[in-house]
C-alpha cells in the first residue's frame, strides 16, 4: 500500500512538468488582445493628458498670483508679476514666462512654457508688468491669462478692485472639472 503511493507520487512528480505553463500560441494570443485594447484605449488617453496638463497650469499661475499677493501684504513692499514672451526662429514658437519678483530682484517664483509644451498662453497688455499693493494685496491693473490646448480653454482673471483672483471656463471650452464659465 505504502509502496503505491510512493509509485503514485513519483508518476505525478515526473509527468506533471509537462502540465505546467502556457504553450506559444495562448501566449501570443493574449498579446495581441493586449494590444488591439491598448490602441483603442489610446486616443482618450491623449485627451485626459491635454486636460491635466492645462489645469495644471491654471493651478501654477493662480497660485502665482497668490503668493505674490500674500508675498506683497506680508513683507510690506510691493511685489511684482512680470510676463516675457519671445519669438523663437524659424518656426516662430512662442516662448513665455511668467516671473514674481520684489523691487530688490527677488524672484519668489517662475513659470515657463517649457514645462508646459503645446499650450497656448496669451495675457492682456496690463498684465505684462504689474504689481500688488503691500497694504491691502490688491494688483494694480485689472486683466486675464489664457491658455489652451486642443478644445480645452482656461482663464484666470484679475480684479484690481476687489483683488480677486480666479480661473474659469473659456465659452467654447470642453467641460475642464470643477471649472465654471466665464
Amino acid at each position: 500500500m505504502a509502496r503505491e503511493i510512493i509509485t503514485h507520487f513519483h508518476y505525478i512528480h515526473h509527468h506533471g512538468d509537462s502540465q505546467r505553463g502556457f504553450t506559444l500560441l495562448e501566449l501570443v494570443f493574449t498579446v495581441v488582445i493586449m494590444g488591439i485594447l491598448i490602441a483603442m484605449a489610446a486616443p482618450s488617453f491623449n485627451g485626459l493628458i491635454e486636460s491635466n496638463k492645462v489645469k495644471r497650469l491654471a493651478t501654477e499661475i493662480e497660485w502665482l498670483l497668490v503668493q505674490a499677493k500674500s508675498e506683497a501684504v506680508m513683507r510690506g513692499v510691493e511685489v511684482y508679476v512680470e510676463s516675457t514672451a519671445s519669438n523663437m526662429s524659424p518656426r516662430s514658437v512662442v516662448s513665455w514666462k511668467i516671473t514674481s519678483l520684489d523691487s530688490e530682484s527677488t524672484i519668489f517664483s517662475t513659470i515657463e512654457s517649457v514645462s508646459f509644451s503645446g499650450i497656448d498662453m496669451t495675457n492682456t497688455r496690463s498684465l505684462k508688468f504689474f504689481s500688488f499693493d503691500p497694504l491691502h494685496g490688491k494688483p494694480n491693473a485689472n486683466g486675464s491669462y489664457r491658455y489652451s490646448i486642443g478644445d480645452y480653454k482656461l482663464k484666470t482673471v484679475l480684479y484690481s478692485i476687489t483683488g480677486r483672483i480666479y480661473t474659469c471656463l473659456e465659452a467654447d471650452s470642453k467641460k475642464l472639472g470643477t471649472y465654471e464659465k466665464c
